[in-house]
């Protein structure tokens, strides 16, 4: 079963009129998981609001019917509440025959220890209302048990606002392990945001309206045996967070040094984890 072709096909953009305020994803065959802080901004209603909206929400599925908008009611509510677990969170309902053909609910994972992994993200910053794709690797846990997400390439795209409310596909997993829900904003130079993990999704009760039993959510373990291509993206996928991880290493290493003699070095084996990064990515999108 190809898990991310039905992760592209559970992405869903929302609206406030003609702008794309965030993301959302479906999680069963109507319910679609989406930030409480998504769901103000297309209401025009303020970020902290505390009772469940009654408004209808406009989205639509970009990577299947683009323009092809239609409405969802808010079930679940988990208001804006900095500092709180399992704050900023939505759930939204649409009828089933409303959905365009090739809709499909994304494969949840739970990720105990998710340092070093890689990921995946599609998201609608502004002046992108087509969507673009963003990657890097995860970090660990904070205080509201948000999970730490960072680009480390020099290239490519920064998650930014617009991504709120989208799924994070990890690379090694072959599912989503969590929804973004905030980018950082105070530091200009830092490529990080972060998302909420599905255990957290599952604690304050925003995963029981999925049509699957919760406790069944699908490990790498329980599934049949993989197709050969399968296989095959999976060990590519294994090997990009190696070379992330080196990447990291022989950046650090180059900022630290003092000897400018080993600069160019530094240089060299820095460009040659790059080609290493994206010949891995387009192995990647071929199998794909």
């Amino acid at each position: 079963m190809n898990h991310f072709r039905s992760f592209k096909c559970a992405i869903a953009r929302v609206f406030r009129d003609k702008t794309i305020i965030g993301a959302g994803f479906l999680i069963s065959d109507r319910h679609l998981l989406t930030c409480a802080h998504v769901v103000t901004a297309a209401l025009s209603i303020p970020r902290d609001t505390l009772e469940m909206p009654e408004c209808d929400v406009e989205l639509d599925f970009p990577l299947l019917l683009p323009g092809g908008r239609i409405t969802a009611k808010v079930v679940f509510w988990q208001a804006v509440n900095p500092g709180q677990v399992g704050e900023d969170i939505a759930v939204l309902e649409v009828a089933p025959t409303a959905l365009p053909s090739g809709a499909t609910s994304v494969r949840l994972v739970k990720i105990d220890e998710p340092w070093g992994h890689s990921f995946r993200i599609f998201g609608f910053p502004i002046n992108r209302d087509d969507g673009i794709w963003a990657g890097g690797v995860l970090r660990e846990h904070g205080a509201t048990q948000w999970v730490q997400m960072e680009d480390i390439t020099a290239q490519g795209y920064a998650i930014e606002p617009g991504f709120s409310g989208a799924p994070v596909w990890d690379e090694s997993l072959d599912g989503v392990v969590g929804m973004a829900v905030a980018a950082e904003r105070d530091r200009e130079e830092a490529k990080a945001a972060f998302m909420i993990p599905i255990s957290v999704l599952e604690a304050v009760g925003a995963l029981e309206r999925r049509a699957e039993v919760v406790n069944a959510l699908l490990t790498p373990e329980a599934e049949q045996a993989p197709s050969f291509y399968e296989v095959k993206r999976r060990a590519i996928s294994k090997n990009l967070t190696v070379l992330y991880a080196q990447y990291e290493a022989a950046y650090n290493q180059k900022s630290a040094t003092l000897n400018q003699g080993d600069i160019p070095i530094l240089d060299m084996q820095v460009e040659g984890i790059e080609k290493k990064i994206e010949q891995s990515l387009l192995e990647l999108r071929k199998i794909e």
